[in-house]
């Protein structure tokens, strides 16, 4: 064994063995080593679907869109890469303001040449419990209420020259959260103190994440349908009392 062949060119490739892989490694060891320094952004990601790690990315509000929470996270590519539907714990600190929140992944990006890996993640930032028509609890689930002001205010204000027809606004509700086999159409739900129903699902378009189309619905309209026991006394019972 030479020195040649043991030393000096492990020494020469040890970024790759042709420029496109010395440029890949150049531009990880920058974001690992530099950009994750000195950046603003830097964030702890402390929980991935309820399992603890710890890794350092940079949370960065989204450039065309910042009102609907929309973050893009960059993290090292020594990191497994996260899926869509993924629940992520980040925690961030701003001078002495700590931001700790919940966040789910719906878009991973498959250029692995930026020397990074890049996801967009939505807050979840409230609670809708599911529940049977008993009012039993059947799930809780994180999840984000999509704001219909903007489309409204669009609808309503931001018009074409040419158009002078009214446009009936936009009213449909929508919540993202993790897909779960008990989010089903016309579950009931609480949220926010009131009662909802799920008329439409989306679990197709983003996988492991779920679009829920909801109504508002306060009251239910029919009777218990499973089979669920209910236990009646002699001295509950109507007729056995025979009144």
């Amino acid at each position: 064994m030479s020195y040649m062949d043991e030393v000096y060119f492990k020494r020469l490739n040890k970024d790759g063995t042709n420029r496109q892989d010395r440029i890949k490694s150049r531009k990880e060891k920058e974001f690992d080593r530099l950009f994750l320094r000195d950046t603003e952004y830097l964030v702890n990601l402390y929980r991935i679907n309820g399992e603890e790690v710890s890794i350092r990315g940079s949370l960065q509000p989204n450039k065309w869109n910042e009102s609907n929470l929309i973050g893009n996270l960059l993290i090292s590519t020594s990191v497994a890469p996260f899926k869509t539907g993924d629940l992520l714990n980040i925690k961030q600190q701003i001078k002495d303001k700590v931001l700790d929140k919940l966040w789910i992944v719906i878009f991973v990006e498959e250029n692995l040449t930026k020397g990074y890996q890049l996801f967009k993640l939505i807050c979840l930032d409230e609670d809708l419990n599911v529940i049977d028509e008993y009012g039993n609890s059947i799930c809780s689930k994180p999840c984000k209420y999509i704001n219909a002001s903007q489309s409204f205010m669009q609808d309503t204000i931001i018009r074409n020259a040419h158009e002078l027809g009214y446009r009936e606004p936009f009213t449909t509700r929508i919540i993202i959260t993790q897909d779960d086999e008990d989010l089903k159409k016309g579950s009931y739900f609480n949220f926010k103190d009131r009662g909802w129903e799920i008329v439409g699902k989306d679990n197709i378009s983003i996988p492991n994440v779920a679009y829920l189309y909801i109504s508002e619905r306060l009251v239910r309209e029919e009777e218990p349908l499973s089979s669920e026991d209910i236990l009646v006394g002699d001295d509950e019972n109507f007729f056995l009392n025979g009144v």
